[in-house]
């Protein structure tokens, strides 16, 4: 109902939510909603599962985890975001803030969202080896299907220097979820990881299954990966998220009864071979990644 409500709200194309349990990766609930050609909106396609696409600023995580985890920035390095524009190899990038954020912490670039800081951040620590920012992204499984209890998981696509496809574009836009494909579930799973203190879970649908009451098969918990990153990088992973709910872009769900962390994301919606259109013809994707209590 709620997905329904947001969908309707925003004449959206498509959407999906998805509750996990933390520490089983057990899924808790799964909604998927497509808007049919009479208006209305019906469950037709999982798209939580199948559907690998440009994640935007969500990706922003895993590119903070990678720097943090090496060394490279800490949640109180400076970074000049300047008039909220940078320019890579000829193209422009921008923040959604116009007029920019000036000098900012690592911090204030993730709870603001800014792509100007976040790809300023990475390009600076990564630019003269490349390889070891994607590396990094490997490190914490981005790069694996998930594996799950049925078919239909959309490939993630996290490409290395080597593709055919890299350019001197590509490690700029990939810091701020461009050029790389996830679906929601796999997003979802590195959240959970740092909910889960760096542990990263399977998400589990299937628990057991019976035949006339009799318990045939079971399914516990399985771990992908033990540790993501160090426990220092995971309590920094923390402190980001807990801040976009309490300052940033997440601070409209802040609420007094429990605390949340988590991170927003808008990604313009490639159109095909056709770019990502201009003015009335741009299409975004929104999200919302989190989870409660915070703490």
């Amino acid at each position: 109902a709620a997905l329904l409500k947001e969908l309707k709200a925003d004449s959206a194309d498509h959407g999906c939510v998805v509750v996990m349990e933390v520490s089983t990766g057990y899924v808790k609930a799964i909604a998927n909603l497509g808007r049919t050609r009479a208006g209305t909106y019906q469950e037709t396609f999982n798209y939580a599962v199948g559907e690998s696409s440009e994640p935007g600023s969500t990706f922003k995580l895993a590119s903070f985890l990678v720097a943090l985890e090496d060394g490279k920035i800490d949640l109180n390095t400076m970074i000049s975001t300047g008039n909220g524009t940078v320019t890579y190899s000829g193209r422009e990038m921008s923040d959604s803030h116009h007029g920019g954020y000036g000098t900012i912490t690592a911090q204030q670039v993730f709870e603001k969202s800014s792509n100007v800081g976040t790809s300023k951040l990475i390009y600076q620590s990564y630019a003269a080896h490349p390889q070891a920012y994607i590396d990094g992204l490997y490190r914490m499984s981005l790069n694996k299907p998930l594996q799950l209890q049925f078919g239909g998981e959309g490939r993630p696509y996290i490409k290395n220097t080597r593709s055919k496809y890299w350019s001197a574009l590509s490690l700029p836009w990939m810091s701020i979820g461009y050029e790389v494909a996830i679906t929601p579930l796999q997003t979802l799973t590195l959240y959970n990881a740092v909910a889960n203190q760096g542990k990263m879970v399977r998400p589990l649908f299937v628990r057991e299954i019976r035949q006339n009451g009799r318990v045939i098969a079971t399914y516990p918990p399985e771990v992908i990966n033990p540790a993501i990153a160090s426990p220092a990088t995971i309590q920094k992973a923390m402190i980001l998220l807990k801040g976009v709910v309490e300052r940033g872009t997440a601070s409209a769900i802040k609420n007094p009864v429990y605390s949340i962390a988590g991170k927003t994301g808008t990604a313009r919606v490639a159109l095909n071979n056709k770019g990502y259109g201009e003015g009335s013809n741009v299409r975004y994707k929104g999200s919302f990644v989190g989870f409660f209590p915070a703490d």
